[in-house]
């Protein structure tokens, strides 16, 4: 399940409901909840729960009331009983945590968040952040490795190593062909996009430019270029990582006027932590490679 998707579920649960779809006690707690009054939300969530024993999200609404009046106890039975009716797993076990912190079991907090974490939990739910309860939690140490635990959850691609092997050609660059270093250079600019699942590459040359997509297919195990450019131009590879070089392969346009296509070997090599080569081959039909082109990318001075 994606982090949007559990963010739209979590978010559901605590979110109130449409006037039109909730009954007048339902409607009066979510009055209640809306301006935090949590001593009515907290007796017109009870309310609404004994009216229908199904719910989950009155008895989470009613615990996390609890937990605002000090009442813990009480509020982690009505937990318990909400993930039984299916409430979120991330959610309640946040929930829980506030609630042992509460009572200064802090051992049992950070139980608790860690399965919230190992569930999913993205983001400190709201409310949350500005209850006393999560005060407690944020001046412990061991918050740091929670919030790091959140942080991969909402951003998967910045601390998997994968996704991170292509990092080598982010940068501002000046790009010549290979053998030129005077040659009037292109520009090209390569930044980390979508929470840093896509390479995102930007290139301006004299009458063209275009942009390429990169990503690392965790399903296949393998790279992906989406290139194009300014002409209709459209470049499509699949790849790996290997010997300290980003090797794809694929097919671009060939002649006549880009009516083929053309299988085509895209290497980029990092050749120091300032330069760059991005070498290009081309199948031809005799069966031999030829070369499309052979560029140096040096690091624009910041």
């Amino acid at each position: 399940m994606s982090i949007a998707i559990q963010l739209i579920i979590l978010a559901a649960f605590l979110c109130s409901p449409a006037r039109a779809q909730v009954t007048p006690l339902q409607q009066a707690a979510n009055d209640a909840w809306n301006t935090r009054d949590w001593a009515r939300a907290a007796e017109a969530y009870a309310a609404v729960a004994r009216a229908d024993t199904t719910l989950p999200q009155p008895r989470l609404r009613l615990a996390v009331a609890l937990t605002a009046l000090g009442k813990y106890s009480e509020a982690m039975q009505h937990l318990a009983a909400a993930e039984k009716l299916g409430a979120p797993v991330p959610q309640v076990a946040f929930r829980m945590a506030l609630a042992n912190a509460g009572t200064g079991k802090m051992d049992d907090a950070f139980r608790e968040l860690r399965r919230a974490t190992d569930a999913g939990l993205p983001a400190v739910p709201v409310p949350g952040d500005s209850l006393a309860e999560m005060q407690r939690i944020r001046a412990d140490a061991r918050f740091a490795a929670f919030a790091t635990a959140m942080d991969r959850n909402a951003r998967p691609c910045m601390h998997d190593p994968k996704h991170n092997e292509f990092d080598f050609w982010l940068g501002t660059w000046d790009v010549r062909p290979r053998g030129q270093p005077t040659a009037p250079p292109a520009r090209n600019v390569i930044t980390k996009i979508n929470k840093g699942c896509v390479v995102f590459e930007s290139w301006t040359a004299p009458g063209s430019e275009g942009q390429s997509f990169n990503i690392y297919d965790r399903s296949r195990s393998k790279w992906f270029q989406t290139w194009v450019d300014g002409s209709g131009g459209l470049h499509e590879y699949s790849g790996v990582y290997r010997d300290s070089a980003m090797r794809y392969e694929g097919e671009m346009p060939g002649p006549p006027r880009g009516t083929t296509r053309v299988r085509t070997r895209l290497t980029f090599f990092r050749i120091a932590p300032d330069t760059v080569r991005q070498f290009s081959e081309g199948l031809r039909p005799d069966g031999t490679w030829t070369v499309n082109y052979d560029l140096i990318y040096t690091r624009r001075a910041q």
